[in-house]
């Protein structure tokens, strides 16, 4: 406690004894000093597109691409069955890949071994950053999920025999 109020005296004693700052020449209003840096004015939007060549239109599922673009939806991808290695999709840069299990499964009457969808896995190569939504059953399961440069994310469960798919750039 001693020291505190000791802290404290110093505190004082030092800010009492510093002169305050003077300015070197006074200020005058109503000269250029205060006049506003031209640089500084809002610039007029009217008119102006977004011309980021980073940026990247999103087109609804039943809309073609007009330059030709990267797929960003896919609905009603169906869901590997029996299918010990199946085939990767490229959406959007994003690489979706479908994680298969075996399993023996009751089909007629007698138990046949099959390779049955366990999840799904998403691996951003791109230096973007992407959000990931996945429907499956009518469900989202993943809605807007991010996925941050060089990232494997994923999904792991019961995904149906259709799932909807939908990448965007963060």
């Amino acid at each position: 406690m001693r020291f505190l109020t000791l802290l404290a005296f110093v505190s004082i004693a030092l800010a009492l004894a510093t002169k305050p700052i003077q300015p070197t020449k006074p200020i005058q209003l109503g000269t250029e000093q205060d006049a506003i840096d031209p640089s500084l004015e809002p610039i007029p939007r009217d008119g102006i597109e977004n011309k980021d060549p980073r940026s990247v239109k999103v087109v609804r599922s039943d809309v073609k691409a007009p330059d030709g673009g990267l797929v960003k939806r896919l609905d009603g991808i169906a869901v590997p069955y029996n299918v010990a290695d199946p085939q990767q999709l490229l959406l959007a840069g994003v690489t979706v890949t479908f994680i298969m299990v075996g399993k023996w499964v009751k089909e007629g009457g007698h138990n046949v071994y099959r390779h049955i969808c366990n999840g799904v896995s998403f691996y951003n190569p791109t230096s973007t950053r992407k959000v990931v939504t996945l429907v499956a059953n009518g469900a989202r399961l993943l809605v807007n999920q991010p996925l941050s440069e060089h990232r494997v994310d994923g999904y792991r469960g019961d995904l149906g025999k259709t799932v909807e798919i939908i990448v965007g750039n963060a």
